[in-house]
């Protein structure tokens, strides 16, 4: 052996010894530190739930500690473990300082296991329950479930019912596949006529009476026939029904009907059933068909038909015209229209078409009667009917009072005749007190109050004044267009003609709101409501009755000229409307509170002594005009007579008005 090789093997020996000695080291130190673990009291792991103690293993990842069986040993520190058991998830644990040497439990979670379950044919109306409980609707099923036994059951209409049981484990994934047995369905059909070609799906099965196999499902079901109408069906066979009966009744093939009726415009009716002349119709062979043309001021045409299989059938409908007898007579003798032709007056006889016809009767002065007959020709249409004057239709018709669109009241009268002014040797008398002969014929509406502040205000929005006292200082003129406003706000017609701050004109035959004229206002003050005609409004007794009205009373003192002794109304100035009493006219304040303006021109012309004066409106032409009636200012016996009349040019603060119209318009009296 050379040197060189002796010396080669001596450091074989020198590295073997090393290798020797460090693993001797390891090895010791090994056991030296498993003995220092060993001799620390361990910490006892509990594994949950019982299934997974089983096959459980405790695994130290991070700190000095060591895992023996259950019990982890270590040193000091806060070491972390992970718990792992087959079917279930692991878990990782950090065990602190307190916990070492104690009993610690850690609860597994188990993995589900997850069902994936189809069927073969695969459908999507198939049904699938779990254990009885419907879990969803498709060709398949996938659910996570947990370890155990379960029932599956598949409906499908089609198909019979199906159940499988099965067990899933932890974690597993459990696939089912269920074959469907289609459902094995028996059909029946009969059919009237007998010997119809039965089809399904387009294919010949045979003919009726037939029984035949079909399985689950939804199928069309033709039968035909020659010279009937083919009859279709789509049944179902179902794992709930799977037996059908039918039982047809075949109709024959059609017939067609079409018409021409003379006139146009009727009614035309197949079995009962509205349709168009023009159009053309299938019906049943072999049956009665009832055909019904009907147009008013024609006889109606009722036709039965029946038609033959497959006939095209054209019907002519010609209708004959219906003519009724009218006898109409009018009381008195009128002008008879006819549709608003005139065919006579008094009394005619016309023949008339069976329809809807109106039928006037017309005489000037005369409320118009329409009525509307329809003429019959089977039997004699007989009218007869008495006109009764404009004047005496307007006052039935009429209330006796009413409120207007602004709150005024008004009440109706019937006036009639009484002598207007006073004489000579009446106490108080004035020379302008003409007497003469009045008659008032005109039915009129008079405001039961003098108009306000408030209703005043609601036309001249700068009038001003206590709301409910009588509007005074204001010109005549001021009145009339107060009236002609209230008359276009309620569609009336308008009285007066006024342009450019001035009266051009009266229109007497207006319905329109007016000042009552001068001899209205007499009328009222004087005979209205009274057997006889008085002197003053409360009667002819000089002497004032108590709360007669508001005039000059002793509070007046200092304040007028004249007052009436022992006499208090409790106002010095003027009241509100309708304080005292209503007088015998239904009216209030026609004695004190506020004078009024009437309608009429003041002249100082003498009547005509001879002459009756028929509804006077007054002159043409005047000094001013009339004011009437004692205010708060009055306290002389001139002043309270009822004929006592004034001339006024301008607006004074102890004059107001009332306003009134005609129920109608003077052409409607003309037959009076």
């Amino acid at each position: 052996m050379s040197e060189f090789e002796l010396d080669f093997q001596k450091a074989r020996i020198r590295q073997h010894r090393l290798y020797v000695l460090i693993f001797l080291s390891f090895v010791c130190l090994a056991a030296l530190l498993a003995g220092v673990l060993i001799s620390t009291s361990g910490t006892p792991i509990k594994i949950l739930p019982y299934e997974a103690e089983e096959t459980g293993t405790i695994s130290v990842v991070d700190g000095y500690s060591i895992a023996y069986g259950s019990v982890v040993y270590g040193l000091p520190g806060t070491p972390t473990i992970i718990v792992k058991a087959n079917g279930f998830r692991e878990q990782r644990r950090a065990i602190q300082s307190e916990e070492q040497g104690k009993r610690i439990e850690i609860t597994l979670t188990a993995i589900p296991g997850t069902l994936n379950a189809s069927t073969s044919p695969a459908r999507p109306n198939t049904r699938w329950f779990l254990d009885g409980e419907l879990l969803s609707i498709g060709k398949t099923l996938t659910r996570k479930l947990q370890h155990g036994t379960y029932s599956l059951k598949t409906d499908n209409p089609y198909f019979a019912i199906e159940k499988r049981v099965f067990e899933i484990e932890r974690a597993e994934n459990k696939e089912i596949n269920i074959d469907l047995t289609p459902v094995n369905g028996q059909v029946s059909i009969l059919s009237d006529p007998p010997n119809a070609t039965v089809r399904v799906k387009g294919k010949k099965i045979g003919q009726t009476p037939n029984n035949f196999s079909l399985k689950g499902g939804a199928h069309n079901i033709i039968l035909e026939k020659d010279g009937y109408v083919s009859v279709k069906e789509i049944i179902t066979l179902s794992n709930t029904k799977d037996s059908i009966e039918r039982n047809y009744r075949m109709k024959h093939s059609p017939s067609t009907l079409t018409f021409s009726v003379e006139p146009k415009g009727g009614q035309l009716l197949l079995n009962g059933r509205k349709v168009s002349p023009s159009g053309s119709y299938q019906v049943d062979s072999e049956a009665k068909h009832i055909l019904t043309y009907i147009l008013e001021g024609f006889y109606p045409i009722v036709r039965n038909v029946i038609l033959k299989e497959g006939e095209k059938k054209h019907i002519n409908l010609l209708l004959k015209p219906e003519i009724g007898e009218v006898e109409i007579y009018a009381f008195p003798s009128a002008d008879i229209y006819v549709g608003g032709i005139k065919v006579g007056e008094g009394a005619v006889t016309v023949s008339l078409s069976a329809v809807a016809q109106i039928v006037e009767l017309r005489k000037q002065g005369y409320r118009t009667i329409q009525k509307k007959i329809k003429p019959s020709g089977a039997h004699k249409t007989i009218i007869r009917e008495r006109l009764i004057t404009e004047r005496v239709a307007r006052k039935a018709e009429a209330p006796e009072e009413y409120k207007n669109s602004v709150g005024i009241k008004l009440k109706l009268f019937e006036p009639n005749s009484f002598k207007m002014g006073a004489p000579r040797h009446q106490p108080g008398q004035r020379a302008n007190e003409f007497e003469k002969n009045v008659v008032l014929k005109r039915s009129f509406y008079s405001s039961k109050h003098e108009i306000t502040n408030a209703q005043f205000k609601l036309f001249s929005n700068d009038h001003s004044g206590p709301a409910n006292h009588p509007a005074v200082s204001l010109t005549w003129l001021d009145a009339a267009s107060y009236c002609n406003w209230l008359s276009k706000r309620e569609n009336l017609m308008v009285f007066y003609d006024i342009g450019n701050s001035k009266l051009k004109g009266i229109n007497s035959k207006a319905d329109g709101y007016r000042l009552l004229t001068e001899a209205e206002w007499e009328w009222l003050a004087r005979k209205s409501g009274r057997r006889k005609q008085t002197i003053f409004p409360w009667g002819n007794d000089a002497v004032v009755p108590k709360m007669a009205g508001n005039i000059a009373d002793e509070s007046a003192n200092g304040l007028t000229r004249f007052y009436v002794p022992k006499y208090n109304d409790g106002y010095a100035e003027s009241a509100a409307v309708g304080q005292f009493p209503a007088e015998n006219s239904g009216l209030f304040d026609l004695t004190g509170n506020a004078s009024e303006w009437v309608n009429d021109f003041y002249t100082l012309i003498p009547p005509d002594n001879k002459k009756v004066y028929l509804d006077p409106l007054g002159p043409e032409f005047g000094d001013g005009h009339v004011v009437k009636g004692a205010s708060w200012r009055s306290g002389t016996r001139t002043q309270l007579r009822a004929s006592f009349r004034d001339g006024l040019n301008n607006k004074r603060n102890d004059v107001g008005f009332r306003i009134g119209r005609y129920l109608y318009a003077k052409e409607v009296t003309s037959a009076d």
